[in-house]
């Protein structure tokens, strides 16, 4: 054991040396105008970070979409279940006045069955489910005329959700792909935005490390350098931004599946409370985006800044908490299948699910 408290203050030690020089960083990040900044096709300004108005909630409908999933695998066949719900918060003088949900309070689980699916095509297929079904919930949501459509995650599919050309799968992806585009088409004239709670991308500090700081020539630059290469983007801004601040709009990488709708993506993030890591917001804007993003930011800081410790939107953590898939419910569903056909091998749990001890 004491050879494993050694290491744990090591690895301490190692902790508080990365944060503080971040907080170094950051300090000398603020300190630098608009003119050290190398603005290129993805940067849609020039300043590290934008003061966000809160906005007055005299009359605002919220309403944020989040899917659930849940899995199992069997020796020959696989399950999946998936559920999306929107919950919808109308604000008036500044308060919640109601709470209503789409399509439904209670929304039934939609059940598919995969026949002789590899595993990683078994894990495509679960994830394109989830998707899509979040897809469809947010274009119905459209449809109750929000001021602001929050989706819980990302506006785009992840890099590592497209599967190879020709393999099994593709063709669903494809289709994925045109629910993306048909959302993008419908959403053209509202507020339509991804919060993403915990971003792992590292695309601002890249953005910092080669545009901003590679123009300037000292050592201490390149030992920033290198801070910057082990710091993903909500690491260091937590120390850029102060409460009420948004980072600059940046152009999304662009997918070429998603033709001329892909140009039309941006980010930027916000710190909406004091202890909380900023959040990546993601959106949609065939307009300008600075004012998008300007007015996306002041909605979502005004119902998010209440919590010093947990700076998302409240409409959001409802509609996780509605969509939720417990492992229980597969457990009815497993049951159910066994009561018709009886205890069939291919109804087997796969053995590393049910060992005996």
């Amino acid at each position: 054991m004491e050879e494993l408290f050694s290491k744990l203050d090591e690895i301490s030690d190692k902790i508080r040396d990365l944060e503080d020089n971040r907080k170094k960083l950051a300090h000398f990040l603020k300190e630098l105008k608009g003119l050290d900044f190398e603005k290129d096709s993805r940067i849609m300004e020039d300043r590290l970070s934008v003061p966000v108005g809160k906005k007055e909630l005299k009359q605002a409908r919220f309403i944020g979409v989040d899917g659930g999933l849940a899995k199992r695998p069997y020796h020959s066949l696989d399950l999946i279940l998936t559920r999306a719900v929107g919950a919808i918060f109308d604000y008036k003088e500044g308060k919640l006045f109601s709470v209503g949900y789409c399509p439904s309070t209670n929304v039934t689980p939609k059940l598919r069955m995969i026949h002789d699916a590899s595993e990683s095509d078994f894990q495509y297929i679960a994830c394109f489910e989830r998707i899509k079904i979040e897809i469809e919930t947010l274009k119905m949501c459209l449809e109750k005329n929000p001021t602001l459509l929050l989706a819980d995650g990302s506006l785009i599919p992840h890099p590592s959700d497209q599967p190879k050309k020709g393999s099994r799968v593709y063709d669903e992806y494809k289709r994925l792909i045109d629910s993306y585009k048909t959302l993008y088409r419908k959403a053209g004239g509202f507020l339509l935005a991804g919060v993403v709670e915990d971003s792992r991308s590292s695309t601002f500090s890249e953005y910092i490390s080669q545009k901003v700081l590679g123009r300037i020539k000292s050592r201490k630059v390149e030992e920033l350098r290198k801070i910057l290469a082990h710091t993903r983007d909500t690491n260091l801004l937590f120390h850029v931004l102060n409460t009420g601040e948004r980072s600059f709009v940046m152009r999304m990488g662009h997918n070429k599946d998603l033709a001329d709708y892909g140009r039309n993506l941006y980010l930027f993030y916000l710190k909406t409370t004091e202890y909380d890591r900023p959040v990546r917001i993601e959106f949609y804007s065939p307009g300008d985006p600075i004012r998008m993003a300007d007015d996306i930011a002041g909605l979502i800081f005004a119902v998010s800044c209440q919590n010093q410790e947990y700076g998302l939107p409240p409409v959001l953590i409802e509609a996780d908490s509605r969509a939720k898939i417990r492992e229980g419910e597969l457990d009815a569903i497993h049951s159910h299948i066994v009561d018709k056909v009886g205890n069939l091998p291919s109804l087997y749990r796969l053995r590393r699910d049910r060992r005996p001890f």
